[in-house]
């Protein structure tokens, strides 16, 4: 349920464990409970949203208490997340309170699709230590404020934490290896034992999992998964005046935290991409060397890296002497590196030159939102000039722009020597537009616009470095930092809390996947089409019904009653009997006795398509030119529209292209169906928000009586509206 890969943060847990025996030091962290393996945890003490109050046990915490009576929940799916951040920040700052600006920020990683996110800011903002410092207008009315403010004078009374388990203070770490039915896991606690392993592994036999945001997300099956958690050599910084190595393992929460007190520039343009880079639960976990090895096109650290010149350093368990490569050469295309399959990337290093005005490194980043998203493009800029301001050393990296993250060498190479001026900065976009050339089958699309956001960092570049040089004639150019946001409503009347709401904020309320299976549950996952426009010529089960737990394959030949019942789509099928119009069209579902079989079954359908000649229709405006249209047109025509634009004084043409937006639900679809054994009767609980629909459309496919069909919903998680249809 939920995404199932860190997105939502419906799911944060709170670990802490004892990082020095000594001063007794507690680290917490909140992290996706949906990638955390559970063999990563030894040692450590978890914190579920349980944990820190209940209903039944009518010990709620204040949290809890005020979150359900600000109105702090609606569905009330994102609520344990939410609840659990801000218990993290709260008990991890060492003074009695935190600021108003760190916890807004440790709400970046969870997600709420109905409530609003007012009502949970001011939950979060009652604990802040500078909330006298909001303005708020003066209203003769009850406010949403005056109530914030009630809670705020209870402060004085302290935070309740929950007490770090004294028998995990002293927990020593010992190397482990659990041996399971799909995979092994491996704990090495030293970089020897660790190489020795991955000797004995190498390449494709073991995988090295950190933080498992990469692995978890490219579904990568392994029969050997050797974590390097514990492993103190990759977890080192070592800083120097003129150099900086980064340990492998060094989670970008802890290198944010160390490079706050830095002055340097890579520090600063590192810092500038973390501000936004991921979510607090995934840096908490991600590690700088994962991300290396990940080697995405579109990261966002990488040009950082490349442009401050960052050499990777590489280990072997054969060879003594460690291998420092350029981390600009160790890049591959297509998610590669240049690493051998027995080797371990156990540290970055860099050199940092000397603070001058004539030495800059800056990093820019456009996504798709501002915080927890991939850039659509990101750079970082190096420029050395001397003492004539003439280029001497130049660096342009850019992610988004190629299958790597790449440089512009043919660009640097040639204004060496150049004075940097504006027409220096004219003749390098245009150099560096003709060195990264794009088409419409670039991956990612969007190329005017990308060529735009390149011009734009350059001309933020260029602003920036004029500014420090105190050039004239140059336009200044701030980043932008959003004040922590502040909204109040007024009451009318006396508020209400949410009748679940403290259900929702204990995590104690229902949703479908909490209800018990019963006794021989089977459960069912979809075959979903890999083509689009095709028809299906042969649907093989032969593998899938070797899979230990396989009990049957549904499709359209066992449906009872109609395949295309009269929904909100009337030609829609339940499953596709002959023609998959797109790629993810359902052609039926597997059935077995546990829900690790059905998703391993469901792969292992082979189905024969035989592709259909098609129009390509991409664009409305293909549609157009093949004059393929959904029935009438429809639109709305109020007045004389004509006499209104000839008696216009201006006009104003343009055309805009909107495309589809991406949504899921925060509670994924999902249902549990009860037949009755002694008549037709069948029991379906669901989380659908038109029930009468669903037990229409039911009893027509399975060819019975509405009578019949007996459909119950608790509650919706985050519905947004397409659970109404989509039944």
């Amino acid at each position: 349920m939920g995404c199932g890969e860190g997105g939502c943060g419906a799911c944060t847990v709170l670990i802490s464990r004892c990082v020095n025996s000594e001063s007794n030091e507690i680290e917490y962290r909140t992290v996706n409970a949906c990638l955390t393996p559970i063999c990563s945890i030894d040692g450590c003490h978890v914190l579920t949203v349980e944990g820190v109050g209940s209903v039944n046990k009518s010990n709620l915490h204040s949290i809890q208490i005020r979150l359900g009576e600000l109105s702090g929940s609606q569905c009330g799916y994102c609520t344990p997340g939410m609840i659990m951040s801000l218990y993290a920040i709260l008990s991890n700052d060492k003074e009695m309170f935190s600021s108003l600006k760190d916890i807004e920020d440790s709400l970046d990683g969870n997600l709420c699709r109905c409530t609003g996110y007012r009502p949970i800011l001011d939950t979060a903002k009652t604990f802040a230590r500078d909330f006298s410092e909001i303005y708020c207008e003066k209203s003769k009315s009850s406010t949403t404020f005056d109530k914030c403010q009630s809670y705020v004078e209870q402060n004085s009374l302290g935070f309740d934490r929950i007490a770090f388990p004294d028998r995990l203070r002293n927990y020593v770490r010992e190397s482990i290896h659990i041996e399971g039915k799909s995979f092994d896991w491996y704990r090495p606690i030293s970089l020897d034992e660790l190489l020795r392993l991955r000797h004995q592994f190498p390449g494709n036999e073991s995988k090295l999992i950190f933080g498992n945001t990469t692995v978890h997300l490219e579904r990568i099956s392994c029969r050997r998964l050797i974590s390097l958690i514990d492993i103190k050599q990759l977890q080192n910084i070592e800083q120097t005046n003129d150099s900086l190595i980064i340990g492998a393992g060094v989670t970008f929460a802890r290198l944010k935290t160390n490079l706050n007190t830095s002055t340097n520039d890579f520090s600063r343009a590192l810092l500038d991409q973390l501000k936004h880079f991921a979510s607090t639960q995934i840096r908490n976990v991600a590690s700088i060397g994962g991300n290396i090895i990940a080697a995405s096109p579109v990261s966002d650290i990488n040009p950082i890296l490349i442009a401050a010149h960052a050499q990777v350093e590489l280990h072997r368990f054969d060879c003594d002497q460690p291998r420092l490569i350029s981390i600009n050469e160790f890049f591959l295309e297509n998610h590669r590196v240049a690493i051998e399959e027995n080797e371990i990337l156990v540290g970055i290093h860099l050199n940092l030159p000397k603070s001058t005005n004539r030495y800059f490194l800056r990093s820019y980043k456009q996504a798709r939102r501002r915080d927890d998203s991939r850039g659509i493009v990101s750079a970082a800029f190096q420029l050395q000039l001397d003492e004539q301001e003439k280029i001497s050393s130049v660096c342009f990296a850019f992610s988004g722009m190629s299958s790597k993250t790449i440089t512009t060498s043919n660009t640097q190479r040639k204004i060496i020597g150049l004075r940097w001026n504006k027409q220096t900065f004219d003749q390098i976009c245009q150099l560096i537009i003709e060195e990264l050339p794009l088409n419409n089958r670039s991956p990612g699309g969007q190329i005017q616009f990308r060529y735009s956001l390149i011009q734009s960092f350059l001309f933020k570049f260029y602003s920036f470095v004029c500014q420090q040089l105190k050039s004239n004639n140059t336009l200044s150019i701030e980043s932008f930092d959003r004040p922590v946001s502040h909204a109040q409503q007024t009451v009318v009347g006396t508020s209400l809390p949410h009748r679940s709401a403290f259900l929702h904020t204990t995590g104690e309320a229902i949703f479908i996947d909490d209800i018990p299976s019963l006794e021989n549950t089977l459960h069912a996952k979809f075959v979903l089409s890999t083509k689009a426009n095709a028809k299906i010529v042969k649907i093989d089960i032969e593998k899938a019904s070797n899979v230990v737990g396989f009990v049957s394959f549904v499709s359209c030949d066992d449906v009872p009653g109609t395949n295309k019942p009269n929904g909100s789509l009337p030609d829609e099928e339940i499953f596709a009997s002959s023609i998959v119009l797109a790629v993810g069209t359902i052609i039926g579902i597997v059935v077995c006795e546990n829900e690790q079989a059905a998703q391993l079954a469901c792969e292992l359908v082979e189905i024969q398509y035989e592709q259909l000649p098609t129009k390509n229709i991409f664009s409305i405006d293909d549609a157009i030119e093949q004059q393929s249209f959904f029935g009438d047109e429809i639109l709305l025509n109020q007045g004389n529209v004509d006499e209104i634009f000839s008696n216009a004084e201006h006009f104003v043409e343009d055309t805009i292209y909107i495309g589809g937006q991406e949504h899921f639900y925060m509670e994924t679809n999902a249902c549990i169906v009860i037949p009755s054994n002694d008549d037709k009767e069948i029991r379906i609980y669901t989380g659908c928000q038109s029930l009468s629909t669903l037990q229409e459309l039911t009893a027509q496919v399975l060819d019975r009586d509405v009578s019949q069909v007996i459909c119950q919903t608790k509650r919706v998680g985050g519905a947004f509206g397409g659970k109404e249809s989509r039944t």
